[in-house]
């Protein structure tokens, strides 16, 4: 437990959390969740989630004063998400469009597919036929073979 904290505190949080202090509400937190539940009579059997630890230690303001420190790392923890939202949503369109051309796509392919998946929307507003037009007018040989577009 103690290896994690560490870790926690080095990676995440440094300067913003008192380690030692948290230590010590680490060892309290579990018994003390325990009687607040009991006592509030919620009808929580295994706290599994963080939301859980949220909304336990909310019944009470001198709870959240006496676990500072955690109550910090709480507020770090959920604050997380926010900032790997992007990431997510870029990672997320990779795999739907791995899945639906798996087969038969290099890498350069791919990553054409995936930046006009990801910004569909601006993609959407751009009207084909203008590229198109520019595309063939550009060389002759193409005029000839495409002819012209209306």
């Amino acid at each position: 437990m103690q290896e994690r904290l560490q870790i926690c505190h080095i990676i995440f949080c440094h300067g913003d959390i008192d380690l030692g202090r948290l230590k010590y509400e680490a060892l309290m937190i579990s018994d003390f969740l325990k009687v607040i539940i009991n006592k509030n009579q919620m009808k929580i059997k295994l706290i599994t989630k963080i939301s859980t630890v949220c909304e336990t230690l909310n019944t009470c303001e001198i709870e959240k004063q006496m676990f500072q420190e955690f109550d910090k790392l709480i507020r770090l923890y959920l604050t997380v998400p926010v900032t790997t939202a992007t990431a997510e949503r870029t990672f997320s369109a990779l795999n739907r469009v791995k899945n639906t051309l798996r087969s038969s796509m290099t890498q350069s392919r791919l990553n054409h597919c995936l930046l006009a998946h990801i910004y569909k929307e601006k993609l959407d507003k751009i009207d084909p036929y203008q590229i198109l037009s520019a595309f063939i007018s550009s060389n002759e040989q193409r005029r000839t073979f495409f002819g012209l577009i209306l």
